[in-house]
């Protein structure tokens, strides 16, 4: 099958990989279309030291499943969980499932990715789409949940005023469900395509210089960057709430001693439910196509990873064939 590799941090396109079989509890899917996010980016870059298919964010169709899988999946439009639990551990066992302790990560960690005309997935991760949700839309699905968590994790916190620090993929996406929220949003945007996406938010977007010192009860880093999660740290009130959602390549060295002063919650936030995510499109809660630079062919790799590094760049999807 045709599918990218990545190796010491170089991604190529091989055509001699074979078809992958799935086990009695998997299936087989045909990846329909795929999108570049910026933790691919980031992989290019050695983070996580990911060797194998990248991609993690896909709709697919399923072509086969396991001896211990029912039938009636055959056929259906789907996307997958990217964390792929054993079902057997302390965290599996308390149904934490997407912190198992020996979970394999599509495209991420220990699992082949949807850069790919094929990819084996276990059938206990996969959610079907809904008709009224069309592929260019389900495949923001992952990142839209992860998204989600944001809200799932502030559910018990009391908060009026939010700043969102980055308005790039994920951002965008963020600032989307936390305007559903009904709270004052701030946004800090550093291109004007942001900005002019962001006009379809009901959100004030602000300069960096324009942040005021513990002026948020809750404020969040998307930026994938050291200098977004200290301002989004400056930014907020003590006994407020700092939600991270970038991940760094390399490790952090700052001072963290105003989290004790100011009692400030520093909140770590992942991947989230897909069930919100189907059910916010389905009822056209989220616009998307909006965030759509381009489409390319699984051969127009380079363009495609050329598209998506550039400065202010959205989605750019990827089509198997």
């Amino acid at each position: 099958m045709k599918a990218l590799s990545l190796k010491n941090q170089n991604l190529t396109l091989c055509n001699t990989l074979s078809q992958p079989r799935p086990a009695s509890d998997e299936a087989l899917l045909k990846i329909r279309l795929a999108g570049i996010c910026g933790t691919d980016l980031a992989l290019l870059k050695g983070y996580a030291d990911f060797c194998g298919v990248p991609g993690h964010e896909f709709v697919a169709e399923v072509l086969a499943v396991g001896d211990g899988v029912n039938n009636d999946w055959l056929g259906k439009r789907v996307v997958a969980e990217i964390n792929q639990w054993c079902g057997k551990c302390e965290q599996c066992l308390r149904q934490q499932y997407r912190h198992c302790q020996h979970r394999r990560v599509i495209g991420i960690r220990e699992h082949q990715g949807a850069f790919a005309e094929w990819l084996v997935v276990k059938v206990n991760s996969l959610h079907l789409i809904p008709d009224r949700i069309d592929d260019r839309q389900a495949v923001f699905i992952e990142p839209l949940a992860a998204a989600f968590r944001i809200v799932e994790q502030l559910q018990f916190h009391t908060y009026q005023e939010v700043l969102l620090v980055g308005a790039g993929r994920l951002g965008q996406l963020i600032a989307r469900v936390m305007a559903l929220q009904e709270k004052e949003i701030k946004i800090v945007a550093r291109y004007e395509r942001q900005r002019a996406l962001l006009q379809r938010v009901a959100a004030s977007c602000i300069d960096e210089t324009e942040v005021k010192p513990k002026s948020a009860d809750v404020t969040i880093d998307a930026t994938g960057g050291e200098p977004g999660l200290l301002l989004a740290l400056k930014a907020t009130r003590p006994q407020g709430v700092c939600v991270m959602k970038s991940s760094f390549p390399t490790p952090l060295i700052t001072d963290l001693t105003q989290l004790v002063i100011d009692e400030i919650q520093l909140m770590g936030s992942r991947c989230g439910d897909f069930t919100h995510a189907i059910a916010a499109l389905e009822k056209g809660a989220i616009e998307t196509e909006s965030l759509i630079d381009g489409t390319c062919l699984l051969e127009d790799y380079q363009a495609a990873f050329t598209l998506a590094q550039k400065k202010g760049a959205m989605k750019v999807l990827i089509k198997p064939r």
